[in-house]
């Protein structure tokens, strides 16, 4: 890839990976080391309030290296993969013209994917509610209706208006908060790590990890908060590891042992996929991390090495 890369385009590092891996702290040491801003490639972390479950860098991780793509949207705000790529390739250039490398962290292997080699948004279903409208539409006031819709709102739409399929798919993009990213790879050097742990060590970090949000995390508090500010339990970001089963533990439905265990055994599952997903990515390079910090001097002068050469 590096070879077929355009060097006028700013060049991207990847720390990417399974949850409880370690990601964050190795970003962060990283970034005392180079010149870094790091953009979040979290598809829960875009929430704003969703803080200790998504295991969202604090104040002090954000005081040391910029961030980006953190607290985008209220969590019963839709936000897509388009959106979320559209924001990261304006973001990549204005780091740039601060002197400064991206760097992208996160675990969602869409985000990540989609930025890198681009993403065939036009097969993807926006939203379902929003595509059973536009069928309707279609069925009441014909193609030539909608196609005068889409030239209306984007006249400088390439999409075939005989099409009806592809009219459903640009209208259904524009109605989801804009049009989607041109489906193409990005043009510039990308370098992606990510760090490799045996099964069992990555499985007790997302044990403790769990333990940790619900006991001193503050998890259940965090909870509270969204719940009295009317966020329902059946938002899609309401549903995710942690608060799903702190909702539940709240409303006396599981203890607080059951819930701790459930997390963890989401999370795990979750870790697991996650790994398929970026294991078959033969350009990622795997960090031997063994049971040690993320943040070890070694693992950190050897991430550094490769980031410099590659980017050289």
């Amino acid at each position: 890839m590096a070879a077929r890369a355009d060097r006028a385009s700013p060049p991207l590092i990847g720390v990417i990976g399974p949850t409880a891996s370690g990601k964050t702290e190795l970003a962060l040491a990283l970034g005392q080391r180079l010149p870094v801003e790091i953009i979040a490639a979290d598809s829960r972390q875009v929430y704003r309030g969703m803080d200790v479950g998504t295991a969202k860098p604090d104040a002090a991780a954000r005081a040391s290296v910029p961030h980006h793509l953190l607290d985008v949207v209220d969590p019963d705000e839709p936000f897509t993969v388009a959106q979320w790529v559209e924001r990261a390739r304006a973001i990549v250039p204005e780091i740039a013209a601060r002197g400064r490398v991206a760097m992208v962290v996160g675990g969602t292997g869409l985000y990540v994917a989609a930025l890198v080699d681009g993403h065939d948004y036009a097969s993807q279903p926006w939203s379902p509610e929003i595509r059973q409208r536009l069928t309707d539409e279609l069925a009441t006031d014909g193609l030539e209706a909608l196609a005068a819709r889409l030239r209306a709102a984007d006249p400088g739409a390439t999409v075939d208006l005989r099409n009806p399929r592809r009219v459903l798919r640009a209208l259904e993009r524009i109605a989801g908060g804009g049009a989607a990213p041109d489906a193409v790879p990005y043009a510039g050097r990308v370098v992606m790590l990510a760090l490799d742990r045996p099964r069992d060590v990555l499985y007790r970090r997302i044990d403790e990890r769990a333990r940790w949000m619900f006991i001193a995390g503050g998890l259940l508090d965090e909870v509270r908060r969204l719940q009295d500010a009317g966020y329902a339990a059946d938002l899609r970001p309401m549903t995710g590891h942690g608060y799903r089963e702190a909702m539940a533990h709240l409303a006396g439905q599981l203890s607080l042992e059951r819930a701790i265990e459930v997390t963890a055994r989401h999370t795990r599952n979750y870790a697991k996929r996650q790994l398929s997903w970026f294991r078959r990515d033969s350009r990622i390079v795997w960090l031997r991390a063994g049971d040690g910090p993320a943040d070890d001097p070694s693992l950190v002068d050897q991430a550094d090495r490769l980031i410099r050469a590659a980017l050289s």
